[in-house]
């Protein structure tokens, strides 16, 4: 019975960073609720059309996704509300109230300083702190007498490692800072020091400390709510501001949803990003980093051709079928058409990422308890599942970044080509896109027409080595905001270029 229960203790592992996810997604549908609640009260036409915007391409298998989120969370919170390694107790050591205390203390303050009188004579005097040790990040202590403190207090079944004895001169601080090879001065859940005053004047002991959350994981539950309600909130903006462009956007978003081709790329995504988990990599203990690459550039790769077949379907078929023809009679002007038609691109692209890319973040969580479990090697921690769960968010935003380029280029070229030549357009640019260093780095000292041709496709193709991370995402390097910030720049100024080649083309093209 104790192996099965371990066994089954291992596989809890991975649940609470997947329902940090799923709460945000709760707390998300929650709050859209509400915004719906007082919208009615307010402007009940525009809450109205919020309600009919549920039948369109976009938000209303959005709001399913939140509702599939919440549900896990709902389904998993029984779990989650068990502590993990070592027993099944309710405790304070319960992923639950680890997030309680970590989220209390990113919103509370963090600095705090106390003052005690140590009489003269006092022999090992107690000093509690209201302090957890697992919070600490700084600490400092200062006495304007000579004292004697101890700071480490023996728990039953540890020894002492060391002396825990700190001699304090008059003025002269002590400091502890928390680093990666700093022992923490206390064990335990609680702090306290014990003073020891030799002198025959009363001490007058400063202890001045700083905490940080217990662990800093847990804010994966506000930003992911911030995230979804960004994206709710932008696409009502969009949706209330831009009437007939919105309307473009939700048509073409709705068509591409009903294409066979979008259910493929959902079942077939998730089937892979499932399957990758027991995949053997033969990388000596780096197969969650080898995940991680396969899962972004499948998720990368499915997207496009799923973006490029809708603009060939939407834009190119359109106007072989007379359809264009028949929505720019109505008071809908063409430059109109083609930003409706890029919107309902980006939000397809946009609702295939988020659910791909949730199914790569609960799996990515999988993928390092079952690596640990494969190799025999130590349990992790969940929090350890969540910190290679993060680094995977970076690659997801640049990937959606470079669908997101390819889309306008696959808008401009379906002005003029057919769906399958769209395709093979779309892809020879994205392979050409990737090569674009290289090409201009072996041009360098060549033939003048050979430096003239690899500044050319410097000049005319995207450089999607921009937006290329997953070198770094497997080697568990950073991914800096200004990095993201210059890479989104880059992309909406091509993505901008691309759409008024769009427009030219579209202008000029004889729809009858």
């Amino acid at each position: 019975m104790p192996i099965l229960l371990a066994d089954a203790n291992r596989w809890l592992i991975p649940l609470p960073p997947v329902w940090l996810l799923g709460a945000a997604a709760a707390l998300a549908m929650l709050a859209s609720l509400a915004g719906w609640g007082i919208l009615k009260l307010v402007a009940p036409r525009m809450a109205t059309e919020a309600r009919a915007s549920l039948g369109d391409g976009f938000l209303g298998p959005l709001a399913w996704l939140l509702v599939a989120f919440a549900a896990v969370a709902v389904a998993f919170t029984p779990l989650v509300g068990l502590p993990l390694p070592p027993d099944f107790t309710l405790s304070e050591s319960a992923p639950l109230a680890q997030f309680a205390r970590s989220l209390g203390r990113m919103t509370s303050a963090n600095d705090f300083r106390e003052t005690v009188s140590v009489a003269p004579g006092a022999k090992l005097e107690a000093i509690p702190l209201p302090l957890r040790p697992q919070e600490l990040a700084r600490i400092e202590i200062e006495s304007d007498q000579p004292l004697v403190v101890r700071t480490q207090q023996p728990v039953a079944g540890f020894a002492l490692a060391k002396d825990t004895d700190l001699v304090l001169e008059a003025g002269k601080p002590w400091t502890w800072e928390r680093t990666e090879e700093a022992t923490n001065p206390f064990l335990g859940s609680t702090a306290k020091l014990e003073a020891t005053n030799d002198s025959s004047a009363p001490a007058r002991l400063d202890v001045r400390w700083q905490l940080v959350p217990e662990h800093p994981q847990a804010a994966i539950l506000p930003w992911a709510f911030v995230a979804l309600m960004g994206i709710v909130a932008a696409y009502a903006v969009f949706r209330l501001g831009c009437g007939r462009v919105a309307a473009i956007a939700a048509a073409t978003a709705k068509e591409s949803l009903g294409q066979p081709l979008f259910s493929v790329v959902i079942v077939a995504g998730i089937a892979l990003i499932v399957g990758f988990v027991v995949i053997p990599y033969n990388t000596f203990g780096e197969d969650v980093k080898m995940y991680k690459d396969s899962g972004l550039t499948l998720i990368k790769v499915l997207t496009l051709l799923l973006v490029a077949w809708s603009a060939g379907v939407a834009v190119s078929e359109e106007i072989e079928g007379r359809t264009a023809l028949t929505v720019l009679s109505k008071p809908l002007t063409r430059w109109q058409f083609v930003l409706g038609k890029f919107a309902g691109l980006v939000l397809v692209a946009l609702l295939v990422f988020l659910i791909l890319g949730g199914v790569l973040l609960a799996m990515t969580n999988f993928k390092v308890v079952y690596d640990a479990r494969e190799g025999a090697q130590v349990d992790p921690l969940w929090w350890d599942c969540a910190d290679e769960m993060v680094t995977v968010v970076p690659g997801l935003a640049l990937a959606f970044l470079e669908t997101v380029v390819m889309a306008a280029i696959a808008l401009a070229a379906s002005t003029r080509l057919g769906t399958v030549a769209n395709l093979i357009l779309c892809f020879t640019v994205y392979a050409l896109g990737h090569l674009v260093p290289l090409l201009v780095q072996s041009s360098v000292g060549k033939f003048a027409i050979v430096r003239f041709t690899g500044r050319l496709f410097a000049t005319i193709l995207p450089v999607l080595d921009h937006f290329t991370v997953e070198a770094a995402v497997v080697g568990g390097v950073p991914v800096p905001w200004d990095y993201l910030g210059w890479a989104a720049l880059y992309a909406a100024l091509y993505s901008a270029v691309a759409i008024l080649v769009a427009l030219v083309l579209f202008q000029h093209r004889d729809l009858a």
